[in-house]
């Protein structure tokens, strides 16, 4: 006789996540951005409480429908466009800060941090964002701001002018397509010669520059916002300010210095597409991480002694565009990347060798240009030694166009010979014309030739484990890079290979031919 199988009940599963106080489920709700911290909120009565306790609100608008570039020269479709999402992105806002009002009893908790962030802002928005700080700069000192971020660019914000194709231009009205290319404003630093700037632009409260919320914020970062300082000879002072970001702001290089001057504890100091900067000086902070990014024309001077992390973006600065003071820089992770074409001039190799030789002791390295690793490889040459002799994570940014790409990403890896980490992000050629694919692509019929004679890379051979390939299409010239490098990386270890949208049926072939390459070895091979 058979008896039945006796399986215990199951034990409820415990929620112990609600057990936890309400200010810890508040730091974790944190977390999230502000509209899903609020979705969770609402999920039970036990959690309602629990958004009251949290710190930080973080909004950020979401992108505007690649279905608008249809209608880019029609101004009134985009003008009714940007106002509906704008006027849903207020609601969110508002709706998110009023909801957690409610939870902590109608009173005003106070935040540790604000952020906001637009995709399609407008001047009109600017009452909000003043009501938006007003409200997350209340609650006492017990619960003072420590974190403001607010960035009001727009999408064509977001990319240096210098990096656009021709064909970037040819649906663009003549006036836009001067305003777009245009670079800078002038050396009038009392002009614009954009007088839309300032109305573009959101203009900072000025009650942000004094008081209690002056004295307790640590991290500033702004985004197309005019400064607006106080005028009269009273210095700033931001006693507690460490982190500073500067996006696209219009004001002039001398408003840009003051508002670093008033920054004694200024630690991480960012500068992104400041057009009307020329010259800043940083001697009397202990930098530890700079970041200049399209501030074409400017000249720094920071006291680099506890300078650690280095990210750069703009044409190959000379000596005077970057000066270190105080004892020699230890960079251990730098960030280069080059905007526009390299001439490949004599006077811009020896700059390119001056300022990559600051970097010997780097570790991490990245490295960009439109065409990967143009005009690098021969930085070495009349150096007669390694470039860059203590790089062990070393990251490629560039289009392969052509085979003459392949060879310099072979000379590159020459000149860094600890290479245990090497990632390459594979971009499209911007000058192809029409617009450049983004897809998968691959041609079967079309043989890859490598060389008779596979060059001897000593880090290949001996020391790289592992092999990062992003955004790869499959094109002539990345299957070659890719398979060279396959062939002589006899201590590989790991290859991570990331495709964009495309058909599978072409990623499948991708795949079945990388696998190919490495079948004799015990390679991991992961595809994304």
């Amino acid at each position: 006789m058979a008896f039945p199988k006796i399986v215990a009940a199951a034990e409820p599963h415990e929620d112990r996540l609600s057990d936890l106080p309400d200010g810890v489920l508040g730091h974790v709700l944190s977390f999230l951005s502000a509209d899903e911290a609020a979705r969770a909120a609402v999920l039970a009565r036990r959690y309602r409480h629990a958004f009251a306790s949290v710190h930080t609100l973080s909004f950020v608008q979401e992108q505007g429908s690649s279905s608008t570039d249809a209608h880019r020269n029609d101004a009134n479709y985009r003008y009714e466009f940007d106002k509906s999402r704008n006027e849903g992105f207020v609601a969110l806002v508002d709706a998110a800060m009023s909801c957690r009002r409610r939870c902590a009893g109608g009173r005003d908790p106070g935040l540790r941090a604000f952020r906001v962030a637009f995709d399609s802002f407008h001047h009109s928005l600017a009452g909000d964002v003043d009501r938006w700080l007003s409200a997350a700069t209340r609650g006492g000192a017990a619960a003072a701001v420590e974190e403001i971020r607010v960035d009001a660019r727009r999408p064509e914000q977001h990319e240096c002018a210098r990096e656009r194709s021709e064909w970037y231009y040819h649906d663009s009205s003549q006036d836009q397509a001067a305003e777009l290319k245009d670079e800078s404003d002038g050396d009038d630093a009392g002009d614009f010669r954009n007088p839309n700037t300032r109305d573009r632009a959101y203009r900072i409260p000025r009650w942000l520059y004094s008081g209690a919320t002056a004295a307790s914020l640590r991290t500033l970062c702004l985004g197309s916002c005019f400064l607006d300082l106080p005028g009269g000879e009273t210095p700033l002072h931001f006693p507690s300010i460490e982190t500073l970001g500067l996006i696209w702001i219009p004001d002039s290089g001398r408003a840009i210095q003051r508002l670093v001057f008033g920054c004694p504890r200024l630690a991480d100091l960012t500068l992104d597409s400041c057009r009307r900067l020329r010259a800043v000086t940083v001697l009397d902070r202990r930098l530890r991480r700079l970041a200049v990014r399209c501030c074409h024309g400017a000249r720094l001077t920071v006291d680099a002694s506890d300078l650690r992390v280095l990210q750069y973006k703009g044409p190959v600065p000379d000596e005077s565009v970057l000066s270190f003071a105080g004892s020699p820089p230890s960079i251990v992770s730098c960030d280069i990347e080059f905007c526009g074409k390299l001439t490949g001039s004599e006077s811009e190799l020896v700059s390119l060798q001056q300022f990559l030789g600051r970097f010997t002791n780097a570790r991490w390295f990245r490295l960009g240009s439109l065409s990967m690793g143009s005009g690098v490889e021969k930085a070495n040459y009349s150096l007669g030694t390694a470039l860059l002799p203590a790089v062990t994570q070393l990251e490629l940014k560039g289009a392969l166009a052509s085979s003459s790409a392949i060879s310099e990403v072979a000379r590159i890896l020459e000149q860094t010979p600890n290479l245990e980490i090497l990632t390459l992000l594979m971009l499209p050629d911007v000058d192809e014309f029409p617009r450049y694919q983004a897809a998968v692509i691959c041609d079967p019929e079309v043989g890859l030739d490598l060389p008779d004679v596979l060059p001897v890379i000593p880090c290949l051979r001996d020391r790289v484990r592992e092999i990062n390939v992003v955004h790869y299409q499959g094109r002539v010239a990345q299957r070659t890079l890719l398979k060279l490098l396959l062939r002589i990386g006899s201590a590989l270890e790991e290859l991570y290979v990331v495709f964009p949208e495309g058909k599978y049926a072409v990623q499948s072939m991708l795949m079945g031919e990388i696998e190919s390459w490495v079948m004799d070895r015990p390679v991991k091979v992961m595809f994304a």
